[in-house]
């Protein structure tokens, strides 16, 4: 599971930058900073100190001037000594760097390994460790701060807390089966009251990932309608760019277009849809039923109506599913009115081209998006962690199930107890290399 060699990587992004960062971690990091950095001033590195001085390659010759500084163990990020180097960002200068780590003995780090060590080196958690993944990969403002909540230890807290209340109900039930010829009674009704407390608020702690797959994922929206309605044009305007091609010719949208944006802190994928009709040729066809499959898998669905065009041929789209009629087309003479529409809610009228009301539109998104979201609980951000926490429900509910029906305590005790190692397995006090593997590798080179 670990491996005690030194490791590098460069640790900013590709491409160009001001200052580029290359990392190792190991316990040769003292020894690599001795052979790849010429400090000015001489001495035994001080922890967690700037030196300022030249970095040579492989062949000692010097390459660049920059910083360094040398974090010793256990006070660094991977709780190893860890050696940074601090350099000008051009890509070919921090492959020579690298270069000369690895010429002298570290080895190329995997993807996520230094979050692993941190983790392996009780640095971090397991929901801390993939934070920091969410955290690099955030696309807005409120997905960042999820994901800071996450790594400060908010949602490993919030489970430290319901693992030792199930820690107390396995402790009670212990007392059942090793006093079950005494006169010990078990008060069943105040454990199975204790548990489902315990299972109603995992309940409740599984309502966020509806947030939290949004946040990380984005809120689909599938921009749909009859052709000509002006669904290109509202990409368009949600976006604020030329995204999608306008022409007034019927079908000119035959595919899919995706686009990302931010709604208010919302991270939004927006899908024009070729428009819904009876399809003229084979290639249309396929963009319809396309259009269609976009629509039947969308978090948010837009219809988008033309208000100077007759409603009747169009009406019929609003009744799949539960979409936000878009009214389009209100900067021209309406040819019907919005009151036509009584008893179907939300919709906006807007002006794709001028335009007009498309904040209000995104409004409306978004408000559909968080109309369940709590602030009172910790964000579920990643499927291992919803998928072992629908396993701690079950078990707990079984468990209580099983007190109702007055089982003996052995057998609530397997509920609990497996209730136990799935909230284990969230912030990895319980889990497997195979799992270990599948969270790091979605990381990044250099962290």
């Amino acid at each position: 599971m670990y491996e005690a060699d030194t490791i590098a990587a460069i640790a900013t992004p590709p491409g160009p930058g001001g200052i580029g960062v290359v990392r190792a971690s190991g316990p040769a990091a003292e020894r690599l900073a001795d052979a790849v950095f010429r400090r000015h001033r001489t001495g035994v590195w001080a922890t967690h100190r700037l030196y300022h001085g030249r970095i040579v390659d492989a062949d000692g010759a010097a390459i660049d001037e920059g910083l360094a500084t040398l974090m010793r163990a256990p006070h660094s990020y991977t709780g190893e000594d860890v050696l940074e180097l601090h350099c000008h960002g051009s890509p070919v200068l921090l492959q020579r760097v690298l270069q000369s780590l690895l010429h002298r003995g570290a080895r190329p780090a995997r993807a996520g390994e230094f979050t692993k060590r941190a983790f392996l080196n009780g640095k971090l958690d397991l929901a801390q460790a993939e934070a920091v993944a969410e955290l690099v990969h955030a696309r807005t403002a409120d997905a960042a701060n999820a994901a800071a909540d996450q790594l400060f230890g908010r949602l490993s807290a919030h489970l430290a807390t319901l693992r030792q209340q199930l820690i107390r109900a396995k402790g009670h039930l212990e007392v059942g089966i090793d006093f079950s010829e005494e006169d010990v009674a078990l008060d069943d009704t105040a454990l199975a009251d204790d548990l489902e407390r315990a299972r109603a608020d995992v309940a409740a702690l599984l309502r966020t990932y509806a947030r939290g797959r949004l946040l990380r994922q984005g809120l689909r929206v599938a921009i749909t309608g009859r052709p000509n309605v002006g669904k290109s044009s509202l990409l368009n305007a949600l976006l604020g760019a030329e995204r999608a091609i306008v022409t007034p010719i019927p079908g000119t949208t035959r595919d899919v277009i995706e686009a990302s944006a931010d709604f208010d802190g919302v991270p939004v994928v927006l899908y024009d849809t070729a428009g819904l009709r009876d399809a003229s040729d084979d290639v249309e066809r396929i963009g319809v039923d396309r259009a269609r499959a976009i629509a039947a898998g969308a978090d948010v669905v837009l219809v988008v109506l033309d208000t100077s065009r007759s409603l009747a041929p169009q009406r019929a789209l609003l009744d799949e599913g539960a979409p936000i009629a878009v009214l389009n087309k209100i900067d021209l003479p309406p040819a019907w009115s919005a009151d036509e529409l009584a008893g179907f809610h939300p919709s906006v009228g807007v002006s794709a081209t001028q335009p007009a009301g498309i904040d209000a539109l995104r409004q409306i998104v978004t408000h559909r998006a968080m109309r369940s979201w709590s602030d009172h609980l910790p964000t579920l951000t990643s499927a291992r962690q919803h998928q072992a926490l629908v396993q701690v429900e079950a078990s707990l509910a079984r468990a209580v199930a099983a007190l109702s029906d007055r089982l003996p305590p052995d057998l609530v005790a397997v509920d609990v107890q497996a209730a136990l190692e799935h909230v284990g397995a969230v912030t990895g006090i319980v889990t497997s290399d195979e799992v270990l593997d599948a969270v790091f590798h979605e990381f990044c080179i250099g962290k």
